[in-house]
């Protein structure tokens, strides 16, 4: 496996998760609901960091452009994905989703100006988080568990790969990261559906 073959899956994952965004937009309309602002906040995170890497191989930007800027992504994104597991079982008003959707933005513009190497901590962590609370969470949103926990678990066995920092298991990392988008686009498009019956609920 060369070098050409991990651009070509960094590639692939790229232009995924652009397409996967934008068509959650044409499926749900403008984010009127605050639940579906955060859908399209954590999709629009994960398309940037993904597409951002898919940049970098292309040589479109500066290895050093992506080192600055990926940690903002991936902390809003990650806050944002927190949050929605909070809110697909717990029982918040049009209110409380509406301030609390604001969150991730400010947290990831924090991290970003103050503790930017701590980003990849950071995303673990909340995903582990969130595990944590579907799992003690019981009888609520029993699809959009298993695909979160279907999510996590190819990002685990893509994390340990990335740790050996070999480079043929990075490359197998890489397409285990499919498995991950997939089910992440997934969740997104369950949670989009789920804010669109709120909404109407409310209405």
């Amino acid at each position: 496996m060369d070098s050409s073959f991990l651009t070509l899956a960094i590639v692939g994952l790229g232009l995924y998760s652009v397409i996967m965004f934008f068509k959650l937009i044409i499926q749900f309309g403008l984010p009127n609901h605050p639940a579906l602002f955060t859908s399209y906040l954590v999709s629009f995170c994960a398309m940037a960091f993904l597409s951002g890497k898919a940049a970098v191989g292309l040589n479109l930007i500066s290895p050093l452009f992506w080192l600055k800027w990926h940690p903002l992504p991936m902390v809003a994104g990650s806050l944002a994905l927190l949050l929605q597991t909070i809110m697909t079982v717990g029982n918040y008003s049009h209110i409380q989703q509406k301030v609390v959707s604001r969150f991730p933005l400010i947290a990831g513009l924090l991290c970003f100006a103050f503790f930017p190497q701590y980003a990849g901590t950071f995303f673990g962590l909340t995903i582990a988080a969130g595990c944590l609370f579907l799992a003690i969470s019981a009888g609520k949103a029993r699809y959009q568990k298993r695909l979160y926990f279907k999510m996590s678990f190819f990002l685990g066995i893509f994390g340990l790969l990335v740790m050996t920092q070999n480079y043929p298991a990075y490359v197998v990392g890489e397409v285990i990261l499919y498995f991950a988008a997939f089910y992440f686009f997934l969740f997104e498009q369950s949670f989009g559906v789920a804010a669109l019956m709120d909404k109407g609920v409310r209405k």
